[in-house]
């Protein structure tokens, strides 16, 4: 941290820039870091490869977060600050803008496995962070900064999405402590809730619906997962739909392991979304297709066509939960 700090220090202008369709981890954390720099009398822009999905976009209203697109060119800065992933390739259209004409500096804020060897020259990773807005909390707390309402309410967000409201196995006691800390500062969880999961479209309604009816189960019911073709992905950016909650019933049904979810992003590409349910590491399987992330919420880009995408990833879960098996012994 605090190499990041004086980093901070030494510069007056900064970029904050997250992953493709950035959640509530990644736009949770910018906006506590833009709050956090524009105290210190930094000048801040933060402008993203994709907007915010309709559940999280209640930050826009004090917090200004744009996406790349039509007449919005890049911002220039001297330092590009990477909030929730390491890489430049992450970053989707804006990666070939950044490649171009690089800033002074790029520095990574991180809470994934392996994010020590991304893009950044300056690092603060952290794996055993409950979420990448800890890790700014954190950063607010070494420069003896109190947090706004505002910026609480951004680090609030980032704890309830990557803790999946306080039920995964990263809800720690720091969690919790940090979550009472943020209600003093002024944050009413009720509404923030509120505005992340009462504001559903009907049409996001019918998707889950549709997305729970593809279904299948595999493997003794060990391993279930739903696929999505390109319209529907395109349907549900156009929505608003937040696809990641097909995952959670899934998961919910008795004797499921692991879950995935495939999005076709074009002819031979397909996104494609783990989560565990016990003990079976996804991410060890994640990486087997050059991604990443946590050991029981990774992800990664499968350069094949959507069939073909989902029979390989089969294989590897069916070979991580023999391992899985075999550990447990007779």
């Amino acid at each position: 941290m605090h190499e990041l700090l004086d980093l901070i220090q030494r510069n007056h202008s900064f970029w904050l820039c997250g992953h493709e369709n950035p959640d509530g981890d990644c736009i949770g954390a910018q906006v506590a870091l833009y709050h956090l720099l524009t105290t210190l009398g930094k000048q801040v822009v933060v402008h993203n490869p994709d907007p915010p999905g309709a559940a999280i976009d209640f930050v826009l209203s004090q917090t200004p977060i744009s996406a790349h697109g039509g007449d919005r060119q890049a911002p220039r800065a001297d330092v590009l600050v990477l909030l929730d992933c390491a890489w430049l390739q992450r970053l989707g259209a804006l990666e070939a803008v950044v490649r171009a004409d690089p800033p002074r500096a790029i520095a990574v804020i991180d809470h994934h496995v392996g994010s020590e060897a991304g893009d950044g020259q300056v690092s603060y990773v952290d794996p055993d962070a409950p979420s990448t807005g800890a890790l700014v909390y954190r950063m607010y707390k070494q420069l003896g900064r109190a947090l706004s309402p505002v910026a609480a309410e951004g680090v609030f967000l980032s704890l309830v999405a990557d803790t999946g409201w306080f039920r995964y196995s990263n809800t720690t006691a720091e969690v919790f402590s940090i979550a009472a800390e943020l209600v003093e500062c002024g944050v009413a969880p009720s509404r923030v809730f509120d505005l992340m999961f009462r504001r559903n479209q009907p049409e996001s309604v019918s998707m889950l619906a549709q997305g729970l009816a593809r279904q299948e189960r595999l493997l003794d019911g060990r391993y279930a997962y739903s696929a999505m073709e390109r319209g529907a992905v395109e349907h549900a950016k156009r929505v608003g739909f937040d696809t990641d909650a097909i995952m959670e019933p899934l998961r919910s049904v008795r004797g499921t392991e692991v879950v995935a979810l495939f999005k076709e992003l074009g002819t031979s590409l397909v996104k494609i979304s783990l989560r565990a349910v016990n003990d079976v590491d996804v991410q060890a399987i994640a990486a087997q297709f050059g991604g990443g992330g946590h050991r029981k919420a990774a992800g990664a880009q499968i350069r094949l066509p959507l069939a073909d995408a989902i029979v390989a990833v089969r294989k590897k879960v069916e070979s991580a939960l023999a391992g899985a098996s075999a550990d447990l012994g007779p």
